[in-house]
């Protein structure tokens, strides 16, 4: 089983750094991800919905929201969060980037269902962050932000974005250092000041490319409005 796990992971690795067709499929020259899940389907719905999981992270990633809500709603119905690997690491990374997602899709479509699964994010990784806040602070601080963001309530939401880019630099989390820099740039964007968000862009595209993710700081190249 644990070589089996490694193979949907590193193409997810392989897809942030451009080996794939796809950026949002697991498909490339570690996997296919569909004679994957054919292979595991029915023996192991923990790799099953760690392939949904990857997918729908990588979906979101590349601004897919709706797509990455599908592969998250699969993820939520192949298995509860307690059906995790290695020792229960994955269970607050679903947490996290479910919450997220559902944050993306409240602001595209303002349904309740979203707000409401967005929030919860929130509730449950509280827990997290308050035992252990080298690993979680950041998480819990980067989905305040993104409710504040939703709520209009500007000013929380620019102390909570700094604060989850200052936090996961701190700790070595330079993925979720990269992907609150993005986010606070969208922020601020929104309010229509550029010179703010350029820097949160430009902060953000440097971090993806210290983290090795080339073709995701590509994109997030081409999609700057600067």
């Amino acid at each position: 089983m644990f070589r089996l796990s490694i193979l949907p992971l590193r193409q997810a690795c392989q897809n942030l750094i451009g080996h794939s067709d796809d950026p949002e499929e697991l498909t490339g020259e570690v996997m296919n991800e569909e004679q994957f899940l054919l292979k595991v389907r029915g023996r192991n719905k923990t790799l099953v919905a760690l392939v949904y999981h990857l997918h729908s992270w990588l979906s979101y990633m590349f601004g897919s929201y709706e797509s990455a809500s599908r592969y998250a709603k699969e993820r939520q119905a192949t298995s509860s969060t307690e059906l995790v690997l290695f020792g229960g690491l994955f269970r607050r990374r679903y947490v996290f980037v479910e919450g997220l997602i559902a944050f993306a899709m409240a602001h595209k479509t303002d349904a309740t269902e979203w707000k409401i699964a967005a929030n919860e994010s929130i509730k449950l990784l509280k827990n997290n962050a308050a035992h252990a806040p080298s690993n979680f602070q950041h998480m819990l601080l980067l989905l305040q932000a993104e409710s504040a963001f939703l709520a209009k309530n500007n000013g929380d939401a620019a102390i909570y974005y700094d604060g989850a880019i200052e936090i996961a630099a701190e700790n070595g989390y330079v993925q979720d250092e990269a992907l609150a820099s993005e986010r606070a740039g969208i922020f601020h964007l929104k309010r229509d000041n550029t010179s703010t968000a350029s820097h949160y862009y430009g902060q953000a595209h440097n971090a993806y490319l210290k983290w090795g993710a080339k073709r995701k700081a590509s994109h997030l190249r081409l999609q700057c409005p600067f």
